[in-house]
């Protein structure tokens, strides 16, 4: 999959105010601990996330994907009216209907000829959104598309603390339950342009997408929680990424010596150094945002590259790796050259 015509305009990000560190979480947790052993700072040893952002009570996804699109625009100048599709990727739905989509859409008082709709790919899900705004944008169907997320982490946080809470509570149910208590909160959005139009001439070049949908079980996540297979969802995310990597440097004719920056769904330490490790990727080319923010889900990504570019880790013409791996499993990697 390569692109020849399609720019990355803008992407920016919205956090909430608010935080939650895994010593305040863990201290609500004291009992189970208590209980079952459990050395104080477990969760943060093995995720290594130290804390994460939650929204306000009763901030909707379709509000945060809001924040995050109206500092894009602020942020870029482009005029709002001359997009043509806006897509909602996150996780989280504000209702099974209507689409997040339409009240972003609504919210942003974009035209009536803009399309909208939701893409749903897990934690992939933004990077499945931007495929298909490319496509669009490649076959000259648009000029320009905003792909857009908004993750909140407040509820199932909640309702995974009251389970833990419960006097039943084993050391398979906190196992099983510690991925939903690196869940955090944020928000993302990205503007992709025809070249025609572009401003800034940062390049999506293309990429590959890879599934292993034999591993479909090993993370299921509802509004009560999210439940894992945590050693088999790392070793065979890991797996597929590999092969995904070595498929995408040659389909766009790079090495590893050719990036810059390495922007990775944010999970916890274990998952990002196992990646690197396996990858025999530059550990300083990948920034990890995952220990004040946890995993934000479909969020990661485009909020890994926004923080990247502001830090001044990604300049002008370098070459930045979107990697993602979304439960399914699903694996997808695309270069952007900045």
């Amino acid at each position: 999959m390569r692109y020849e015509k399609v720019c990355v305009e803008a992407v920016s990000y919205a956090l909430p105010e608010t935080s939650l560190t895994t010593a305040a979480l863990e201290a609500s947790l004291a009992p189970l601990y208590g209980r079952l052993r459990i050395a104080k700072g477990t969760v943060q040893a093995l995720t290594g996330v130290v804390a994460r952002k939650l929204w306000d009570e009763g901030v909707q996804p379709s509000q945060a994907a809001t924040l995050a699109a109206e500092r894009l625009f602020e942020e870029s100048g482009f005029d709002r009216q001359r997009v043509q599709i806006l897509v909602s990727t996150s996780v989280c739905k504000d209702y099974l209907e209507p689409s997040t989509a339409s009240l972003a859409h609504g919210n942003l008082g974009l035209g009536r000829h803009c399309l909208n709709f939701d893409i749903g790919n897990a934690c992939l899900g933004f990077m499945s959104g931007m495929v298909t705004v490319a496509n669009m944008i490649e076959l000259g169907q648009i000029q320009a598309g905003l792909v857009v997320a908004g993750e909140g982490s407040r509820s199932v946080t909640r309702a995974t603390v009251q389970t833990l809470q419960r006097p039943g509570a084993n050391f398979t149910t906190f196992k099983d339950n510690i991925a939903t208590l690196t869940l955090g909160s944020g928000a993302s959005a990205m503007l992709l342009v025809h070249e025609s139009i572009a401003t800034r001439g940062h390049r999506l070049l293309g990429g590959i997408a890879n599934a292993a949908t034999e591993w479909n079980h090993l993370c299921v996540g509802t509004e009560e929680g999210m439940k894992t297979d945590p050693a088999t969802l790392l070793r065979e995310g890991v797996a597929l990424a590999e092969l995904t990597w070595s498929q995408v440097q040659e389909e766009l004719d790079i090495t590893e010596a050719d990036v810059k920056e390495f922007a990775l769904h944010q999970v916890g330490r274990a998952n990002h150094d196992a990646l690197l490790q396996a990858l025999k990727l530059n550990p300083t080319k990948a920034m990890r945002i995952y220990p004040q923010l946890g995993n934000v889900g479909a969020c990661g990504v485009p909020l890994t590259v926004a923080k990247a570019v502001e830090a001044g880790r990604v300049g002008e013409g370098e070459l930045c790796m979107l990697m993602g791996i979304g439960s399914g499993l699903n694996c997808q990697m695309m270069g952007l050259r900045w």
